[in-house]
């Protein structure tokens, strides 16, 4: 049975590749507004995507399995929220749709959140995220079965160049702080402090969930410590040794993901995110890495600037919406 399931996503991996390389080639000869809606599909996103679908870790629901270039909604289970909570949870990437009427795009989107919520229920699931283009069918699709708005980010991408980006900057002396890797100390020190969790300034999921669940979110994260593939820089105050703030990042290959950019507020708009992005890049770039992705709240000026100043230019813009499928 095992073999077969795995024969089974294989086969929906590679059917999976060829539908994105097909939508690809498509949102190439799109014309504005939907050359900015759907950014074009870089072959390692094709890629990437195909792989979590072979090795289980992601399934895919199709707006008509007769057709796969018709649409199609990735599923992907993540488990480290549910954990937390008691309850599961997953993200929906896509849709991937490629078709001039809105109404029927709106009509493809609906088909296919409905499915994703569906999945979803069916195991065991209570949370269901989803990260859309902004194209309004995409988004009134969604809302139509339940999906509620949380906001608006900008996707950023950039070369990890050999020599530092965005200049000099300030030293560290100058601003009274000491840089230092993942060091477990650092870790506990700094997340004890940090209370809620922010991602580039903003909560992760909206108003909606427990009071606590950002604490509880910091705690599980300090008692894991830093996972296969982080690359962490951590800032304190060289007099007192208080934690002021850090910057997170994946490796995977030789393309980096911002994971968190964090700055205590009472230290904030004094280049202190710079001369830890700086560092990262840094770091990142000792390791191998040779691009970095980043994401931030469309409303969050200073991060937008900051990743443009290091030569991060925007590649989609995007929609966060939130599905509650059970009581908490």
């Amino acid at each position: 049975m095992e073999n077969v399931t795995r024969q089974h996503n294989e086969a929906t991996a590679r059917i999976l590749a060829a539908t994105l390389t097909l939508v690809s080639r498509e949102q190439k000869g799109m014309q504005p507004p939907f050359s900015l809606w759907y950014p074009e599909l870089a072959p390692k996103d094709i890629r990437d995507l195909a792989l979590d679908v072979a090795f289980d870790r992601s399934k895919v629901l199709w707006a008509d399995d007769s057709h796969p270039a018709r649409g199609l909604l990735i599923f992907h289970p993540q488990a480290l929220e549910g954990s937390i909570l008691g309850h599961g949870s997953a993200r929906l990437k896509g849709p991937y749709v490629v078709d001039p009427d809105q109404a029927s795009r709106q009509r493809v989107a609906q088909s296919l959140a409905g499915k994703g919520k569906a999945l979803a229920r069916r195991e065991g699931m209570s949370f269901l995220s989803a990260k859309l283009p902004q194209d309004p069918a995409l988004v009134r699709g969604f809302c139509a079965v339940g999906f509620e708005f949380a906001e608006a980010s900008t996707v950023l991408v950039g070369p990890i160049e050999k020599e530092p980006m965005g200049g000099t900057g300030p030293k560290p002396q100058t601003l009274g702080v000491t840089l230092r890797g993942s060091e477990e100390e650092d870790v506990h020190t700094l997340l004890s402090q940090l209370g809620d969790l922010f991602y580039d300034g903003h909560h992760l999921h909206g108003p909606f969930l427990p009071e606590d669940f950002h604490r509880k979110l910091w705690r599980r994260v300090a008692e894991d410590g830093l996972s296969a593939g982080d690359v962490a820089v951590f800032a304190k105050d060289q007099r007192q040794g208080v934690a002021l703030g850090f910057a997170m990042a994946k490796l995977q290959g030789q393309e980096a993901t911002l994971s968190i950019l964090h700055v205590n507020e009472e230290r904030r708009n004094q280049g202190l995110g710079g001369l830890m992005m700086r560092h990262l890049l840094g770091v990142l770039r000792d390791k191998g890495a040779s691009s970095i992705r980043a994401e931030t709240a469309a409303w969050n000026l200073p991060a937008l600037s900051l990743y443009l100043s290091l030569g991060l230019r925007p590649r989609a813009p995007l929609v966060a919406l939130h599905a509650m499928l059970h009581p908490l």
